[in-house]
């Protein structure tokens, strides 16, 4: 687009009138980034973004929810599994310590040895992760895996 005069002095009012940039292109007929380009070499005053705002509050919000929701949020379950001991030692059989499995786990405490299936929605704050343990190289454990990997030809 060629910028007339007569249509860089209406983008100069619509700007301070507070219209958007993509109620101002509508107007003109032409794209909202040719818009932002000619309101930066123009030199017109800049407006905050409204996605800053919306992120800020958001931000804001979760940081007071999650401050109230370290005060009542719920512990983890935790599942104890007792290890089956090996043949080849019969005497640490009585002494083996009992492995810790956590379930409904947060996104910090994944690591390669547990479930990574998501539970709830990821914007709560009781967002969390099965945990339950894997199978070396797997990402599920076996319940969510037979939900996820579905073979070819098998009708759902």
């Amino acid at each position: 687009m060629i910028w007339t005069d007569e249509a860089v002095e209406e983008l100069r009012r619509m700007w301070d009138r507070g219209m958007t940039t993509g109620q101002i292109a509508k107007a003109l007929n032409v794209t909202k980034n040719s818009i932002i380009g000619k309101v930066h070499r123009l030199c017109l005053t800049a407006r905050p973004s409204p996605i800053k705002k919306v992120s800020e509050k958001v931000s804001e919000k979760k940081e007071k929810k999650t401050i109230a929701s370290s005060k009542t949020s719920k512990p983890a379950k935790v599942k104890v599994i007792q290890e089956k001991p090996s043949k080849d030692c019969h005497e640490s059989a009585k002494e083996s310590t009992p492995f810790v499995e956590e379930t409904n786990i947060p996104l910090v405490k994944l690591d390669n040895h547990t479930c990574r299936w998501p539970l709830g929605d990821p914007r709560d704050d009781d967002f969390c992760f099965c945990g339950k343990r894997v199978k070396t190289g797997q990402t599920y454990c076996e319940e969510h895996a037979a939900v996820a990997y579905v073979k070819a030809g098998k009708k759902i």
